[in-house]
């Protein structure tokens, strides 16, 4: 397949400089949906991406099987090469009626979950940080999923990766549940509608520290959804509101 979608200029910092004093360099990318012959490459990028993590809870590892299901998928996977090498890559899975359709997770009802995408994961090579490569990926997914004419998207991102939380709400996601997912860890439920627009007005907007999952669960209950990060001296804080005006799913 490899069918380009996007290119241009990116910047690569060099290995071992500080993010202070950070020298980058640019480098021309290129944005493809991939297959199967790039699973070496996912493999090895997904394995560097792990290792550089702070915590290892903030990114599930897949088997070599799991992308060959995907691969079965048109467009599922996204990639991004610089220099001729993989630097990130994006994952789009369709759930079906599957007990881990996410849409179950947020109480949408039975009959739209076939109308359901999963963005399911998203990796970029530490050097290549900072160019909004998941935001990219995730509006190429978004775009097939529509032409595809599925409503509901949905992911998972960990209260402690706040980069991708960062990402993914600026993609056009609210917070719609937070609860313990593979190996108990805890994940935020993303969703977006995409038949719709991805702008909302909140009412009762109110923050909340980012480590409070209990008190964030309950504001959740409550029909309170998430949708902006408050990076504070006293730590991270997330804004959360209800929909004005809130159409059935949207």
């Amino acid at each position: 397949m490899n069918s380009l979608i996007e290119s241009g200029i990116i910047r690569r910092r060099e290995e071992n400089a500080s993010h202070e004093k950070c020298h980058r360099t640019q480098e021309r990318f290129e944005m493809k949906f991939l297959d199967e012959g790039s699973l070496q490459e996912l493999m090895a990028l997904q394995s560097l991406v792990a290792c550089a993590l702070p915590c290892p809870e903030i990114f599930a590892l897949h088997d070599e099987s799991y992308f060959h299901e995907l691969f079965l998928q048109d467009r599922s996977t996204i990639g991004v090469s610089a220099n001729g090498e993989l630097v990130a890559y994006s994952l789009e899975r369709i759930p079906g009626r599957s007990i881990d359709n996410l849409g179950r997770d947020i109480n949408l009802p039975d009959g739209e979950l076939l109308r359901v995408i999963h963005l399911q994961a998203a990796a970029v090579h530490p050097l290549y940080r900072g160019n909004d490569l998941q935001r990219k990926m995730a509006r190429a997914h978004l775009h097939v999923a529509r032409e595809k004419r599925y409503i509901h998207a949905c992911c998972t991102v960990s209260p402690k990766n706040e980069i991708s939380l960062t990402n993914i709400l600026a993609s056009g996601f609210v917070i719609r549940g937070l609860l313990p997912k593979w190996s108990g860890w805890w994940r935020y439920v993303m969703y977006r509608n995409i038949s719709c627009a991805s702008s909302h007005k909140y009412t009762g907007e109110t923050r909340i520290g980012i480590q409070d999952i209990q008190g964030q669960i309950e504001l959740l209950k409550e029909g309170f959804v998430g949708f902006k990060l408050a990076t504070l001296s006293k730590g991270t804080e997330i804004l959360y509101g209800r929909i004005e005006e809130r159409k059935l799913i949207c």
